[in-house]
């Protein structure tokens, strides 16, 4: 299988590890770069040894030599940027949020089909090895009492907001909060271990700029609730727990697992869950998982899977959105 030529837009943290991961899996070549100005571009590709630096767009997206393009921009640019990207006849990965609502979802899955490229939400943990294994465990439990899953981490960028200024991933005019961000990573886990809710109730706590910088959720199914805990201007020690009729499952994270515990709900005898070292690059199995699917999109069983990803984000946009109403 050829490797693909990937090409990113961003120059973040976030686009520095996606690169690494897609080199180290070995699926992928770095073709081309884009910034918005052409030294940053330039400088970029010089660090992670590109062939190409683009601060053209439209000469960016029709580079035949690029296959795949990896966006990393500020949330509010995700949903125009995947659509011009599948528009040039090339597969999209795109950072959550992908988009700012489910209808948008739904007119980038249609583009998709007729341009038959691969658009995907980049939602890192639900392709971790640790990840599955633990939905594994939980789709074989057949009396479910409920579940509290909990992500928040306090951004560093939220000082600048204390100090009167509004970064990107704090601003309203760029689809900022915590939502958008941390609140993902809880509502996918939840929709990927118990499906789609019933309903759902949410609160949440504004800042300054008008975003929420933290927020709980409630999901409502048949017979359980489901409480979803997220944040970006605080930090929570509080481990993710899923409840049975006999057991408690205590989680140390939803993204980058590392232990797992069963702790019997009469006695309080726990026992260890056995799973792998986490990755030292998180961003490693959703790189090989999207090439698999890429590099043979024509088959069935790659068009299977595409298809399961997009209705599981397709559920979890549906839900982001009664979160924002």
């Amino acid at each position: 299988m050829d490797k693909l030529r990937l090409g990113t837009i961003g120059t973040s943290g976030i686009t520095e590890q996606f690169i690494e991961a897609a080199v180290k899996s070995q699926k992928y070549t770095l073709e081309a770069v884009y910034s918005r100005t052409q030294d940053k571009a330039d400088d970029f590709r010089k660090v992670h040894e590109g062939r190409k630096a683009y601060s053209d767009f439209e000469a960016f997206l029709s580079d035949p030599e690029v296959d795949v393009i990896y966006i990393a921009s500020p949330n509010s640019l995700h949903f125009d940027q995947a659509k011009a990207v599948l528009m040039h006849n090339k597969h999209a990965i795109v950072e959550k949020p992908v988009v700012t609502s489910a209808e948008q979802w739904d007119e980038l899955t249609d583009l998709s089909r007729t341009q038959n490229k691969l658009v995907v939400e980049a939602a890192r943990h639900i392709f971790e090895p640790n990840f599955l294994k633990v939905t594994e465990l939980i789709s074989n439990q057949s009396d479910i009492y409920g579940a509290s899953l909990t992500y928040s981490k306090y951004s560093s960028r939220y000082d600048q907001v204390l100090n009167g200024e509004e970064p990107a991933i704090f601003s309203p005019k760029f689809a900022g909060g915590a939502a958008n961000d941390l609140g993902i990573y809880v509502i996918y886990a939840a929709l990927k271990w118990f499906g789609q809710p019933k309903s759902v109730e949410a609160f949440a706590q504004p800042i300054r700029t008008g975003v929420d910088g933290k927020g709980t959720a409630i999901l409502r199914y048949d017979g359980f609730d489901v409480t979803l805990n997220y944040g970006k201007i605080n930090t929570s020690m509080q481990q993710s727990e899923v409840y049975t009729a006999d057991d408690t499952l205590v989680l140390d994270a939803i993204t980058g697992l590392a232990s797992a515990e069963v702790v019997d709900a009469r006695t309080r005898e726990t026992s260890s869950i056995k799973l792998d070292e986490p990755s030292k690059n998180p961003l490693m199995w959703e790189a090989l998982a999207f090439a698999e699917v890429m590099s043979d999109y024509d088959s069935e069983s790659s068009r299977t899977r595409g298809d399961e990803w997009w209705a599981l984000t397709r559920q979890v946009h549906a839900v982001l959105d009664e979160i924002r109403n």
